[in-house]
Formats: C-alpha cells, sequence, structure tokens
C-alpha cells in the first residue's frame, strides 16, 4: 500500500538523483503551470529512479524521509507543491535548492552543483510552484562553464559554454575585463541541453567553444564575460573571475626548460617542482589537475 507523505524533503539522495536528469529545464518556454512542467519533464524520472527508494516501505521511508511517491503524477506534484508552500506561499522552496546543493541537513550531501544547468532548472521548477498565477515566461539562458570562477590559468586552454533562446541566439560575444574582444564560434553540438531543453530550437547545437592562450592576459586576476544575443536583441550574460600565472616573457626555445637539477612532491592533485631551471633562472612550479583540459596546468609560479 502507498501514500503520499509531503511534510519534509530529501531524505536521501534518490530524488535528486530523479530530479537531476531533467533540471537543466531552467525556465519554461510555453505557458506552462507547475503542475505541467512536472507532468511533462519531471514524473518519469521519478517513476525510473527516485521511487525505487521514496515508495512507502522503501529505504528513504525507513530512514525517515517525509516525501514519498505512488504510481500517481499529480500526487506526486502534490507532494512538492505541499511541502514547498506550507506554512506560506514559496516557505519551504529555499530549503529545497539549499538541499540538493548538500546544505539544510541533507543526508545525501551536494547532489547537484550551485549554478549548474540542474540547479538553474531546478530553481525554476520552484519558481513556478510559488507563483500566484501561471505566467508565460520564455528560455534566454548562458552559461560560462569555462573557465572556472576562482581557478587559475596560464597557456592555451578553453573557453566554452551554451546559450539557448526561444527566440534563437543571434550571437554570443566574449568580453575580458569589460571590453569586447571577440565572438565566440556558436553552434556546438550539445545533446545535454538539447535533452533539457526539448521545446526550443536548435537547443541540441547550442555550444559556444573555443582554445584560448591565458597567458596573452597579463599576470593576475581577470573577468571573463559570455554575452548571448538573440535574434529579437535581449541579452543574457554569465561570467567568471579567475587569475593569470606565467612567465615574464614568452617561453618558445624547445631547450629552455631543464629539471636536470629539480625535485618534486606530490599532494592529491598537484605536483610541486622545486629548482626548474627556464632560460638560465630558477623557478619552483605548482601543477594541478584540471579534468576539462585532460591534463596538468600550472596554477603558481615562484
Amino acid at each position: 500500500m502507498t501514500r503520499n507523505v509531503s511534510t519534509d524533503l530529501f531524505g536521501s539522495h534518490w530524488v535528486l538523483l530523479a530530479v537531476g536528469l531533467s533540471l537543466w529545464l531552467s525556465q519554461v518556454a510555453t505557458a506552462q503551470t507547475a503542475k505541467d512542467f512536472y507532468l511533462s519533464n519531471v514524473e518519469t524520472i521519478v517513476q525510473g529512479e527516485c521511487i525505487v527508494c521514496h515508495r512507502s516501505g522503501g529505504n528513504a521511508d525507513s530512514n525517515g524521509a517525509d516525501i514519498l511517491f505512488t504510481s500517481s503524477a499529480s500526487g506526486n506534484h502534490d507532494a512538492f507543491d505541499a511541502y514547498v508552500n506550507s506554512p506560506t506561499l514559496g516557505a519551504k522552496s529555499g530549503r529545497v535548492l539549499s538541499k540538493i546543493i548538500g546544505g539544510a541537513g541533507h543526508g545525501g550531501g551536494a547532489v547537484i552543483s550551485q549554478g549548474s544547468p540542474n540547479y538553474e532548472a531546478f530553481s525554476a521548477y520552484m519558481d513556478l510552484l510559488t507563483e500566484d498565477e501561471p505566467t508565460v515566461t520564455v528560455v534566454h539562458r548562458v552559461a560560462l562553464e569555462e573557465p572556472v570562477a576562482g581557478e587559475i590559468h596560464t597557456g592555451v586552454g578553453n573557453l566554452r559554454g551554451w546559450a539557448v533562446a526561444t527566440d534563437g541566439i543571434s550571437k554570443v560575444e566574449i568580453f575580458i575585463d569589460g571590453a569586447y574582444k571577440f565572438d565566440a564560434p556558436y553552434g556546438g553540438r550539445r545533446n545535454d541541453v538539447g535533452g533539457a531543453f526539448p521545446d526550443v530550437e536548435d537547443s541540441s547545437d547550442s555550444g559556444f567553444s573555443l582554445a584560448w592562450n591565458y597567458s596573452d592576459l597579463s599576470a593576475g586576476p581577470h573577468t571573463i564575460t559570455a554575452v548571448a544575443h538573440t535574434a529579437t536583441g535581449a541579452t543574457q550574460e554569465s561570467s567568471a573571475s579567475f587569475n593569470v600565472v606565467k612567465f615574464d616573457t614568452f617561453i618558445a626555445a624547445e631547450n629552455a626548460v631543464d629539471l636536470n637539477e629539480g625535485s618534486c612532491s606530490l599532494s592529491s592533485d598537484e605536483i610541486s617542482i622545486f629548482d626548474a631551471r627556464v632560460e638560465g633562472s630558477l623557478y619552483d612550479l605548482v601543477l594541478k589537475w584540471r579534468t576539462a583540459e585532460q591534463g596538468f596546468e600550472i596554477i603558481e609560479i615562484r
């Protein structure tokens, strides 16, 4: 026998994994109610993933989770609705968003990264749940995925992201430290974005990406901003602030670097090299593994 419970949320990570598969639908491209949004984008995932644990007698139920799901799609949406809007409209929407990034005592830890497409989409669902009346919204999103805010870069690396809009994206401009530099090549294949925005035309071809020489910038802090323009002239932007480390001059000679006198130490995903001779001068270097680049990048030069 199954039951609907709607007084507390996310006793385990299963519901987050289920919702996370469609959380990139960050805004609704047509006039949808929160229930319509749930029925078309979330219920299938709940039935395929979440209900295994979040059901009467399941693991989440045994661990005290107060939101369970049944075979009723409408009832499952009502469970979300009742929790988020109790005791007042939108009272717990912030708690939901906190739980999915590992806050508010969530036992499953951080299962969605703050600022990710999944997080933005779930935030949009919370917005729909807490509206007095459904409103017509349009999709217009841009995400600068690299550089990553707070990281250190040197040499050639990725500059990439994605942008979608109901009206279509006409161009993506790149600004560095507030000054326009160039238009990023747009239209790269992004099946993940297309799956998240099925109602947006050409959303599967929404990526922008290029190889960028970060060493063209001066050493120190910088900010890159991607500005996505729609065909109707609307703009959205996404920025990342980061630091550049570099040698004083471009190291061009093939034999300019000599590690024969050096030594190194390892710590987690970092390699420290001591007494590296570069163009006749000794340096201490720190290299860090970058997943996106699938290699090590210099993050410190002393």
